[in-house]
């Protein structure tokens, strides 16, 4: 039989106990098997009470085949077998030696025992018997298993629900600085007065100010919110405990509270300190009453009570900071003033921003002389701090496999392409068929891409297998945009659908791989008709379909019209442009298939200069 494996993320006392729990299974399995079965009641001669003349004649005549005397002095019992009889007499203490002459006459065995021999199925009564293992195994053997199971879970599931959360329960001292947090200089002066009010509260008592009891910080992922709740901590020199909101959420009843409390209490003791909640939305989110969410529920009521703060030391403060990406979803009552004092959105950085982040992920990484942060800033909007560190770390890569020295401007390119598309896959080979037309279905893209001038310029086409798709055009923006207009919404859905328009245009054919571009294009069509209100037509028109598109069964039929609408508007736009520019859309899909990628710079030579337009002109200037 094979050893059972427990799993080794399971503490090394818990591993033990299951083990011990299985060895009292197999024991007790083993003794009931091997035990020798106790005598069966319904085989016993049938016991029948006699005198004790009457056995006394037996024994003398030699009519018995066995004689035994049991039971304690003073309440003899004398039992014979003969055959398939069993005689029982009760004698006194004074017959014992007939019974023993009688037994020498007749020459019938005979023994003494100290244990009563069960008569209870002649007498009535119950009477003591040997002690047999194997009815004693049978009887208490599966309650004491079932017992030591019960505890044994019991104590596991104890130890397995508070094993991990100890560790959180123990402060750490944070080493990150407000130095180590580039890009967000007023967001870094918000958070950092929470810093200088726990290192020097003298200066804010004297003015009345109060520390705010909380801070959330909410944007989009991987913008710094985290690290910078370590800045506070190590900038003010105090304990820090961090934890995730999802530790809170067990399925255990009252196990979640129970954290809460535990982590505040630590947190007091070690007082003046810093409590940091990951995603406090996994325990925070709105109250619905639902049975179902009962234990997150009292967990988020716990919460609540501990950031009142009614048991809190003024002179030693609690600081809660906390992260979330929804903001919207959380319950009104944690965000409240009084709990979360401060509510500071932590968004995308700009070009400036982005720039001292890659100073601070480029220290102590070679960069060439040609490679300057300030184009790799201006080709990376959108991106996000986390994003700009693998970014950097992936263009490392990139030189490194060249074998060069130091990372260059085109290592940053293809790290970014990496980050975009995936890893090249040039190991899956096509039919030449099949690589001609992703061909055209890439220039497309490509070609309209260049043509439209509120798209954004098309950084790199190939016929590369890139992650899953069998080809990639990737477009970058050359400045940050906060804001999009309806124009460019439907500009960039005719770009999106472009590769498709190709294929019937070139081939008379639809395939399956535009699918990812026609999802893309059906989810901008059904937010521009129902949540920005862009749907074709006048401005009332727009305006009727997309105020009432979140409610009613209605309303969600005419914003699926109106973005039917608009998909087909985008495909005839991309239809018309590659047909006024058939003649470059072939000179590039046969430049792409025997080069296999353009950049930027070969795609302007072969389409020549971009319309130009202003984006946000105003009427009759």
């Amino acid at each position: 039989m094979r050893p059972v494996r427990l799993p080794r993320c399971m503490p090394k006392r818990i591993r033990i106990a299951m083990r011990c729990s299985l060895l009292l299974l197999v024991a007790l399995v083993a003794a009931t098997a091997n035990a020798e079965p106790a005598p069966s009641s319904a085989t016993e001669a049938p016991i029948r009470p006699v005198a004790i003349s009457q056995a006394l004649d037996r024994l003398a005549s030699g009519r018995a085949d066995s004689a035994t005397l049991v039971g304690p002095t003073g309440d003899l019992e004398l039992h014979v077998r003969a055959g398939d009889e069993h005689l029982i007499a009760q004698l006194t203490p004074e017959l014992t030696d007939d019974v023993v002459a009688a037994a020498r006459r007749g020459d019938v065995p005979f023994t003494v025992e100290r244990t009563r021999i069960d008569t209870t199925a002649g007498l009535g009564g119950p009477i003591e018997q040997p002690f047999s293992l194997s009815e004693w195994m049978q009887t208490w053997g599966p309650m004491i298993l079932l017992a030591a199971l019960v505890i044994v879970s019991a104590w596991a599931l104890k130890a397995m629900g508070g094993a991990r959360f100890k560790s959180r329960l123990k402060p750490v001292k944070s080493v990150t600085r407000f130095a180590d947090v580039a890009g967000i200089d007023e967001i870094r002066d918000d958070v950092a007065e929470i810093a200088d009010v726990l290192s020097n509260p003298a200066p804010y008592e004297r003015l009345g100010a109060q520390l705010p009891k909380g801070v959330i910080l909410h944007g989009p992922p991987g913008t710094g919110k985290t690290l910078l709740a370590r800045a506070v901590a190590g900038e003010a020199g105090v304990p820090f405990f961090s934890v995730s909101g999802s530790e809170f959420v067990e399925v255990y009843a009252g196990l979640g509270s129970r954290r809460i409390r535990a982590l505040f209490a630590a947190a007091r003791k070690a007082a003046p300190a810093v409590v940091y909640i990951d995603e406090i939305d996994a325990v925070g989110g709105r109250r619905t009453g639902h049975a179902a969410n009962g234990e997150r529920e009292q967990t988020l009521d716990q919460l609540l009570t501990e950031m009142d703060g009614f048991r809190n030391d003024p002179s030693r403060p609690v600081v809660v900071l906390a992260s979330t990406n929804r903001l919207e979803e959380l319950d009104p009552a944690l965000v409240r003033s009084g709990r979360f004092d401060r509510k500071i959105a932590v968004g995308l950085p700009d070009r400036a921003a982005r720039r001292e982040i890659l100073d601070v992920h480029l220290r102590g990484r070679p960069v060439a002389v040609g490679a300057d942060p300030v184009e790799v800033a201006a080709m990376t909007a959108g991106l996000a701090g986390a994003d700009l560190a693998a970014l950097c770390n992936e263009a490392a890569f990139e030189a490194a496999r060249e074998g060069r020295d130091d990372i260059d401007l085109a290592h940053f390119r293809r790290a970014l392409m990496r980050l975009a598309a995936g890893p090249e896959r040039r190991s899956r080979v096509m039919s030449e068929e099949e690589r001609r037309l992703v061909a055209y279905h890439e220039m497309g893209h490509a070609l309209v891409g260049h043509m439209a001038p509120t798209c954004d310029p098309v950084e790199r086409v190939t016929v590369i297998p890139q992650g899953q798709a069998l080809g990639v055009t990737i477009s970058l923006p050359t400045e940050d945009r906060f804001l999009a207009t309806r124009t460019e919404c439907m500009e960039r859905m005719t770009m999106m659908l472009a590769g498709r328009a190709a294929e019937e245009l070139v081939f008379g054919e639809f395939t399956s791989g535009a699918a990812d571009d026609l999802n893309r294009a059906s989810a901008l069509a059904r937010r521009m008709a129902g949540e920005l209100a862009m749907a074709m037509g006048s401005t009332d028109e727009s305006l009727m379909v997309g105020l009432p598109a979140r409610s009613g069964e209605r309303a969600a039929e005419e914003v699926e019209r109106a973005a039917q609408d608009l998909v087909r508007r985008a495909f005839r736009d991309a239809t018309r442009l590659l047909t006024e520019h058939r003649h470059l859309l072939e000179a590039g899909a046969h430049r792409l298939l025997e080069a296999e990628a353009l950049e930027r710079e070969e795609l302007g030579e072969l389409f020549g200069p971009r319309p130009g337009m202003e984006r946000l002109a105003p009427l009759g200037a």
